[in-house]
């Protein structure tokens, strides 16, 4: 973990310092492995030429070399996005119709996501307002014979229950309708619920 954060450290050190000193001294290493190589080649007793070749094949690609150099002394990553980023720009200034459609649907896209994600977070995920809200549980009763929800307790049936209950620290209960509302205007059904003490 801690050799990740070095590396990480050094990447981005890199990333905002000129790469000229450091670029000149991996040529020259590199160079010097080179030479290296191709002496140890003459040394067998190859020509000059075929020494010099078999170095290279032998360290490998020169530019390969410096392009791996390069991604592990900086952020690869960063400085792709950066470059496509100033390609996205100056194809999309050489359209401006395209560019202004494509601006059009993300607005369009973005703003229609926030507003689901809004909706949804104030039905489903948003807690309710109720001090240990992830405590609270609806109980029902259901048929032994089919497993099919029946109905709610009635309040004796209800009083029964808070009586031998031991689980939990209280008990409520709510019963839903509607009813329909008159007297001024049009009727029309409005929702209520009884609710115990």
């Amino acid at each position: 973990m801690l050799a990740w954060l070095r590396a990480c450290a050094t990447r981005i050190a890199a990333a905002f310092h000129p790469r000229s000193r450091d670029q000149h001294e991996f040529d020259r290493e590199l160079s010097s492995h080179l030479d290296f190589l191709t002496r140890e080649n003459l040394e067998k007793g190859m020509s000059p030429e075929a020494a010099a070749r078999a170095a290279r094949i032998r360290l490998g690609g020169v530019a390969q070399l410096k392009e791996t150099n390069r991604e592990l002394h900086g952020l690869p990553f960063l400085e792709t996005l950066l470059q496509d980023a100033r390609y996205a720009v100056r194809t999309l200034l050489k359209k401006p119709g395209f560019a202004a459609i494509s601006i059009l649907t993300l607005a369009l896209g973005i703003g229609a996501n926030t507003a689901i994600f809004s909706v949804v977070y104030a039905v489903v995920l948003k807690p309710l307002p109720y001090p240990d809200s992830q405590r609270l549980f609806t109980i029902f009763q259901q048929r032994t014979q089919d497993s099919s929800v029946q109905g709610g307790f009635s309040y004796l049936d209800l009083q029964d229950v808070i009586a031998q209950d031991t689980d939990f620290s209280g008990m409520t209960g709510v019963s839903g309708h509607e009813l329909t509302l008159t007297g001024r205007g049009d009727p029309f059904i409005v929702r209520v619920a009884d609710v115990t003490a």
